[in-house]
């Protein structure tokens, strides 16, 4: 493994774990009608220069899912690496909460997509989250997150480790 990769592009995204009060997460799902990928993760994307990650952490969640939050204390932190696509993310996954109940949920979009992905956003349920297909992101929301939510996010391992894609020859 090479330590220093300067053609690859290094970002640090903030993402917003937000539940509701039926204990469903609110999670975008994404669409790449270009690749055939399909995905659903929590709202979230890039800092921008100069902003912190509980500002772009605000800012993408009412791009993406048209709501305004208030976030919380850092959960986990997770990184991806793809040879593949050149880049390295950090990803910081903070918990927040609504900042008004009665606002509503609606598909957002990626202002830096020409070609939009998101394609729905809504609250998921444990057990829905169980029957679905697609890839969840990060993956310990099927499974680990719940257990971590039960117990008040005691003693809950923060870093997650990273996800390297295989590279394609």
């Amino acid at each position: 493994m090479r330590r220093w990769q300067p053609q690859m592009l290094f970002r640090v995204r903030s993402s917003a774990l937000i539940i509701n009060k039926y204990d469903e997460i609110l999670l975008v799902f994404h669409d790449d009608s270009i690749t055939g990928e399909k995905w659903l993760m929590p709202p979230g994307g890039g800092l921008e220069a100069g902003e912190n990650a509980l500002e772009a952490l605000v800012r993408e969640v009412k791009e993406e899912c048209g709501i305004t939050c208030c976030p919380k204390e850092l959960l986990y932190v997770r990184e991806y690496v793809s040879d593949n696509a050149k880049l390295h993310h950090m990803g910081l996954f903070f918990r927040a909460n609504p900042l008004n109940d009665e606002e509503t949920i609606r598909i957002g979009y990626d202002p830096e997509l020409e070609n939009q992905i998101i394609k729905d956003c809504r609250y998921y349920s444990y057990e829905e989250l169980q029957r679905v297909e697609v890839p969840i992101y990060p993956e310990i929301l099927k499974k680990q997150f719940w257990n971590d939510l039960a117990s008040g996010f005691m003693q809950h391992q923060i870093y997650l480790g990273q996800q390297r894609d295989k590279e394609k020859k």
